[in-house]
């Protein structure tokens, strides 16, 4: 009986964890093809989960104003937001003088998260973190 209690503990245990682990639901959306990373604003990658170093994010729309560009992201953790706007820097810095990257964790709670990446030519990479109604 105790060996029995025993595996059916693990087993829960083990079941706990892995539901913990389980990425966020796909939404239906695939995960990008290798060429994606390096066409930022192409169709194909708006249609598509990319890979960072925390989790994975994706690209919900892109305005450009004049030498301006602004793009909207999902990611899975706020910690990716640099490296996302230095992917943007790198794949259109020479197409634009200024980038915004709102980038944005999906809502826990009541509370929405989002960093802004701001990338210019002259001052490189500039963060600001705020918070609003989820």
């Amino acid at each position: 009986m105790t060996r029995l209690l025993a595996i059916a503990l693990a087993t829960a245990l083990c079941g706990c964890a892995t539901a913990r682990s389980r990425p966020a639901a796909d939404l239906g959306i695939v995960e990008c093809a290798a060429g994606a990373s390096g066409a930022l604003l192409s169709v194909d990658a708006l249609q598509c989960w990319l890979q960072a170093p925390h989790g994975r994010w994706r690209t919900l729309s892109h305005d450009s104003h004049f030498d301006v560009l602004v793009v909207r992201v999902e990611a899975a953790d706020l910690r990716d937001a640099v490296d996302i706007g230095r992917a943007f820097a790198a794949d259109q810095g020479r197409m634009f003088s200024e980038i915004l990257v709102y980038v944005t964790e999906p809502a826990h709670g009541d509370r929405l998260r989002t960093r802004r990446v701001r990338w210019t030519r002259t001052g490189g990479i500039e963060t600001f973190d705020f918070t609003g109604p989820g």
